[in-house]
């Protein structure tokens, strides 16, 4: 019951797998499946290159057809084109980056066997997401490029990549430990609600700190004089 209560409460985006053994011990496995800003980059990139090679190809086609009207060759422009936002979504979902952590009552896991890296759950520790770290390089990169473009008299507007990004960092004990890079603020910050409130649910389980109530009986404080609560109720 309390397995299939916290699965339902972190379905979504990232996937998350809870589990207890025999002992009652608790396992929470979780998939971060998105973008770095550097695989962002790349499947836009490809994208641009597949929606040419397209485009070249329905032009060439169109070409050759015995007595094509304007209106194929409006098609052969306007259907790889149209395509686009289709392509470079594709490529997108194709070049996300996967990265596994598991929590347990005692550790928290990052990467898989046997490149894992284990950390003690019982000492201070915390999630954070500081912007990515070559957020200001890339400014002053575009600034550049947006200025020289001014002077041949072209308008340029390049894509931000790593002013969009950040870090998912994993501090223990005032250490930093990034467990990977994000590109979009909105997956950012779902990957980081989600290992907070996971870190908050085990240790509300456990025993092992104020945690995260999941039930009312769990809101209880005693207090000296007080009863508990009637859990039969």
């Amino acid at each position: 019951m309390k397995n299939r209560k916290l699965n339902q409460i972190f379905k979504g985006q990232p996937k998350t797998s809870v589990k207890f053994n025999r002992n009652g011990d608790i396992r929470v496995d979780v998939l971060i499946n998105e973008l770095t800003p550097l695989r962002a980059k790349l499947a836009d990139k490809s994208a641009s290159l597949l929606t040419l090679a397209g485009l070249g190809y329905t032009l060439y086609d169109t070409a050759r057809t015995a007595g094509a009207d304007w209106i194929m060759w409006i098609a052969a422009f306007a259907v790889p084109l149209a395509f686009y936002p289709l392509t470079k979504w594709s490529m997108r979902q194709q070049f996300k980056r996967q990265q596994r952590v598991r929590f347990t009552k005692e550790q928290f896991q990052m990467g898989s066997w046997p490149f894992a890296k284990r950390f003690d759950r019982q000492l201070d520790h915390s999630f954070t997401l500081p912007p990515h770290d070559k957020r200001d390089d890339e400014k002053e990169a575009i600034q550049m490029e947006v200025l020289r473009g001014r002077q041949r008299g072209k308008l340029v507007q390049p894509e931000k990549y790593y002013g969009k990004s950040f870090h998912l960092v994993f501090e223990h004990l005032g250490e930093r430990f990034d467990i990977t890079e994000i590109y979009g603020e909105r997956e950012a910050k779902r990957a980081l609600d989600r290992l907070k409130s996971i870190d908050q649910v085990i240790d509300s389980i456990t025993g092992s700190g104020s945690g995260t109530p999941l039930s009312p009986e769990n809101e209880w404080f005693v207090i000296a004089g007080d009863l508990p609560p009637n859990k039969e109720e």
